[in-house]
């Protein structure tokens, strides 16, 4: 097959998980045989053009990365309009693989269609249907969501005050004065009802101001509806979200990532002595928490836990990697474990991967419908266990209890005790990163995961039915 992969960003212009995931795509589809395009955005002019790269040739389009006119670029982007069909007649590809298209926006999927092309669209996140994160899970649970199976409706679900102990953090997400109950029906991450997840027009209209458009999410789904041949999501989490609010995926897959470029020797990585050093984190253990961190990805309730944790007298760190900017805002909440927060910014890959090998643990405690973070896997596959959130699809890769450890982090005092228990654990640690390790080469590799995508874009590009 010949085809060609739209996604707003791509390595190494953009680093985000998106990014990497449909990179792996592609170089799969490369590796086996397929003649692979991508199609991707860039905000400086000067970095347009074509390159090829691991076997796949990039397409890069300018467009201006304005965030508050995205909502309005979503639905309609001219520049795109104007340069994407150019390079669909020069592809000439088979079928489409469509990631995130939120500033190649709805155009892309409609010129891809109106060339006769089937699209297959894979969702990252939420942002269809919501703006920015999808909140609302953690906004309106009740306080100390836990894994495993879920409770029917108690008194307690219903009043607060007998809620466990939960930060109230301004700017942050919150326990909510009315929370919902969780369901029978559900299981694990997901023991929400409905209600959680549904996108409120009014309370969107209210947080978003001028950046708010009514028409936005129906002419997204009318768009989707009209265009995509079959829709993915990374997750059964996310794909529980998207269909509440109206966007229906028939499938789902899981990211994947190849465990042994965290195995191999890679004569550009440093020692972990050496990236010690470098970074001032001495013989202590240290909490690694990366990416692009946000009151969002969970980061003031790891302050606050990582506070308690210090004030209790435990020698650790906590190293922040990537966005730097939220750091001051971490350290505010920290207050007198400010000191112990070391963050040298974006870390280059092979340093990366020996962070996570050197870290005890690895904390991603978001407070949003986080699709699948590729956090977890990149823990899992360094073999450090992971201290996750119980909201959205981290419980369909962490098991509660065998490789990491799965919490609501509004609840402090349960995010700090579950990081502690690995800390002041090293041998629990290591048991536990063993138990990741596998978990990920036995399930959640690159290559199924390419295997799989391959599978549907065949099907689909045939016109037989979807594999189930």
């Amino acid at each position: 097959m010949r085809i060609c992969l739209l996604s707003d960003g791509y390595p190494p212009w953009e680093r985000g998980g998106a990014q990497r995931i449909a990179a792996q795509l592609a170089e799969g589809y490369a590796e086996r045989g397929h003649e692979t395009h991508v199609v991707t955005t860039v905000p400086d002019r000067g970095e347009t053009g074509r390159s090829v790269a691991d076997g796949v040739v990039v397409h890069r389009l300018w467009t201006p990365r304005c965030r508050a006119v995205l909502p309005y670029l979503t639905l309609r982007n001219p520049l795109i309009e104007r340069a994407l069909p150019d390079v669909l007649v020069d592809v000439a590809p088979d079928i489409v693989h469509a990631h995130n298209v939120h500033y190649l926006s709805n155009a892309s999927l409609r010129i891809a269609d109106e060339h006769g092309l089937p699209i297959v669209k894979t969702f990252h996140d939420a942002g269809t249907v919501s703006y920015g994160e999808l909140t609302t899970v953690a906004e309106r649970a009740p306080v100390d969501i836990r894994p495993g199976p879920a409770e029917t409706e108690t008194e307690t679900a219903g009043d607060p005050s007998a809620q466990p102990e939960a930060l109230a953090i301004d700017g942050g997400a919150s326990a909510s004065a009315d929370p919902v109950s969780v369901s029978e029906s559900d299981t694990g991450a997901n023991a929400l009802p409905a209600a959680a997840y549904r996108v409120s027009p009014v309370q969107q209209a209210i947080e978003q101001g001028a950046r708010y458009l009514p028409a936005r999410t129906e002419m997204n789904r009318r768009c989707l509806a009209a265009r995509v041949d079959v829709g993915v999501a990374v997750s059964e989490a996310l794909r529980r979200g998207l269909a509440v609010n109206g966007v229906e995926c028939e499938r789902v897959i899981h990211n994947g990532i190849d465990a042994s470029r965290f195995e191999r020797p890679d004569p550009d990585a440093p020692s972990e002595a050496a990236f010690r050093r470098r970074h001032g984190l001495e013989d202590a253990p240290f909490v690694l928490f990366g990416g692009r961190t946000s009151d969002e990805k969970g980061g003031a309730y790891l302050a606050a836990a990582f506070e308690r944790l210090v004030d209790d007298g435990v020698d650790a760190r906590l190293l922040v990697t990537g966005d730097d900017g939220y750091v001051e805002r971490m350290r505010a909440v920290a207050g007198p474990a400010a000191d112990r927060i070391v963050s040298p910014g974006w870390l280059p890959r092979p340093a990366l991967r020996t962070a996570f090998r050197s870290a005890r643990v690895v904390a991603s405690p978001s407070v949003h419908l986080d699709p699948f973070p590729t956090v977890n896997l990149e823990a899992f596959a360094a073999g450090t266990p992971v201290v996750t959130t119980a909201f959205g699809g981290a419980s369909e890769l962490v098991d509660d209890g065998v490789n990491g450890r799965v919490v609501d982090p509004r609840n402090v005092s349960a995010l700090a005790d579950a990081l502690e228990s690995f800390l002041v654990g090293p041998e629990r640690a290591t048991a536990f990163g063993t138990a990741g390790r596998e978990t990920v080469r036995d399930r959640f590799t690159v290559a199924e995961q390419v295997a799989v995508s391959l599978d549907l874009l065949e099907a689909v590009w045939t016109g037989d039915r979807p594999p189930d």
